[in-house]
């Protein structure tokens, strides 16, 4: 094949352009595509590469869940509609009304290490152009792929390949990819067949399509019965599984999602892209061993693929392999710098080990690299927290961009640094704000509302802050316990009593429940019942100085002197100092009295 296709080179000889020149000759027959949502947002970024005026191709995947299209992204963008589909190759026919630009010429790959440039818009940036060569001709199950070298970025997709006289070559298929230098497109000649090839799927789209309408609308119990029946019917059908896996991740079934990513995988095992989703579900479900061991394979097939490289490191990370974690982040990311996850990685592993400057520098990279995004200046703003400053975190949320600064999540973060600050009442002011916008996890802002109202010794409102997250989160042992310390400490001991205990009967292995039933009872002045709390709380955790010491004085109190001479012993072999202080309180004056008879 590559003999053919250099002899065909040889004999039609072209006149080689400059990359500026290819830049110039081609980017007129391409566009910016953007994919809107419901309510005319911008989901997505990608490329769009004219066929015949007002006749577009770009790859179907990212298409799925589009409300509407639009092409260009100036002041006066065409709306464009999707007229042929050819899903088993990922390509798309558009079409845009009062469209009139160039078209490209068509060519066939040259032979392997033939210049070819990647013309699209990589990252949303707009239209640019990147230099590679030819690697091959690779044969795939729906047929063969040009492979080439030439970078390309997320948006590249439905981009041009062209070779060196601005002819095309290919559309660029990012999710083929196989690593940075390891890039796949289409052939040319595949888009002249998207409309024979869709008339010849009909049922499968009009299938398709009604699988779409059921997850938009999330009927996950309708769509996990068409998939199914789809899978049976087309055991190997990539999109039968995908939806199904669609409808039990919306009906919370893990097994079932596992189990498509497993037939996915089956039928895809040449796309490290599924081989990636399918390591991450087995994570997901528990199975981290197997995923690694999956991973590892992954990264030995697929070795410039770095998101394989990213799941070794997440999976180290989560087995507590810090530093080969951090080994595995750093070869993604020399793969591929725009591995975003992979600095979130690196920034955590350096939170862990209290080294707050590392984390602060990658956490101000990536809000450089994504201005627009909240996240990392949220992150940034914790690191902050952590590091104890607190005007520095306080600096960065005034800073947000746009509606961000008046976000739920980022008035809840302004709550807790005005706490560091030591503005109790702007903090509480904050969080409300928060809660009034309505916060995701709302028994957040009511915990923080109430630890603020405890330190203020403000326990009546305290005590209906906890109130407040235990129904916002029923079932809560968290918001129960610390309801439980606030009735306490606010002179609602008996309430308090009822409801530790009920977490004591509900959790019989956590000290701290024992512990409070304990301290509770003797608070409450019914020693006899409060050893039996307070030495189950030490059975189960023993280095518990302030259980040894009330203790300590329970069993004095009940007149059991031996007993409460044994948990000193025990209290001083833990904490000397406590069990000085508990001598004192307990001992001292007795030896003193007896001392002055």
């Amino acid at each position: 094949m590559f003999a053919a296709l250099l002899l065909n080179a040889m004999v039609s000889p072209v006149a080689a352009l400059s990359p500026p020149e290819v830049f110039a000759n081609v980017a007129p027959a391409l566009v910016v595509l953007e994919v809107l949502d419901g309510e005319g947002r911008r989901v997505g970024s990608y490329s769009a590469t004219r066929l015949a005026a007002g006749r577009f191709v770009t790859v179907c995947e990212v298409l799925d869940g589009a409300a509407s299209l639009q092409l260009g992204a100036g002041p006066q963008p065409l709306p464009a509609r999707v007229v042929a589909r050819d899903r088993e190759r990922n390509l798309c026919l558009l079409a845009a009304d009062g469209d009139g630009g160039p078209t490209l010429p068509r060519a066939r790959p040259s032979a392997p290490g033939g210049r070819v440039f990647a013309v699209s818009n990589a990252l949303g940036l707009g239209l640019g152009i990147s230099e590679g060569v030819v690697s091959g001709v690779r044969r795939f199950s729906v047929g063969d792929y040009v492979q080439f070298t030439a970078p390309i970025s997320p948006g590249s997709e439905g981009g041009a390949l062209v070779d060196e006289a601005g002819a095309l070559v290919g559309i660029i298929d990012y999710r083929r990819r196989d690593g940075q230098n390891v890039n796949f497109a289409s052939l040319a000649a595949w888009v002249d067949e998207i409309e024979a090839r869709a008339a010849r799927s009909v049922e499968q789209l009009q299938r398709y399509d009604a699988a779409t309408a059921l997850l938009k609308a999330e009927r996950w119990s309708e769509l996990q019965t068409l998939s199914a029946d789809w899978a049976r019917r087309e055991p190997d059908s990539a999109d039968a599984w995908r939806f199904a896996m669609g409808a039990a991740r919306g009906l919370k079934q893990g097994p079932q999602e596992l189990d498509a990513w497993r037939a996915l995988w089956r039928i895809s095992p040449d796309r490290p892209d599924v081989g990636y989703g399918y390591g991450q579900a087995l994570a997901a479900a528990g199975l981290r061993s197997e995923a690694l061991t999956h991973a590892q394979a992954l990264v030995g097939a697929h070795r410039e693929y770095a998101p394989a490289r990213l799941l070794v490191a997440q999976l180290r990370q989560a087995a507590g392999q810090h530093r080969e974690a951090e080994a595995s982040y750093r070869e993604a990311l020399d793969l591929d710098p725009w591995q975003m996850p992979a600095y979130w990685g690196l920034a955590d592993l350096a939170r862990l080990r209290g080294d707050h400057a590392t984390s602060i520098s990658l956490y101000t990279r990536l809000a450089s690299l994504y201005p627009e995004a909240p996240g990392p200046r949220y992150a940034l703003v914790q690191v902050y927290l952590a590091a104890n400053k607190p005007a520095r975190a306080y600096g960065v949320l005034d800073r947000l961009p746009g509606s961000d600064r008046d976000a739920a999540v980022t008035w809840f973060l302004r709550g807790v640094v005005e706490m560091r600050l030591g503005r109790p009442e702007a903090a509480i002011g904050a969080f409300r704000e928060s809660l009034a916008r309505k916060l995701q996890g709302p028994e957040r802002a009511w915990v923080s509302v109430g630890l603020t109202y405890y330190e203020m010794k403000r326990f009546p409102e305290a005590i209906a802050a906890f109130e407040a997250a235990r129904i916002a989160n029923p079932g809560d042992g968290d918001s129960e316990y610390q309801l439980g310390v606030m009735l306490k400490d606010g002179g609602r001991p008996e309430e308090a009593l009822a409801g530790f205990q009920a977490l004591a009967a509900r959790a019989p292995d956590e000290a701290r429940n024992w512990r409070q039933v304990g301290f509770t009872l003797s608070m409450l002045n019914r020693q006899a019942e409060a050893v039996p709390a307070l030495e189950r709380s030490l059975q189960i955790d023993p280095a518990q100085a302030k259980v040894w010491a009330v203790l300590i004085e329970a069993r004095r109190l009940l007149g059991r002197r031996a007993a409460a001479l044994d948990a000193y012993e025990k209290l001083r072999a833990l904490d000397g100092q406590a069990a000085e202080e508990a001598w004192r309180a307990n001992f001292a004056a007795l030896e003193e009295k007896g001392a002055a008879r």
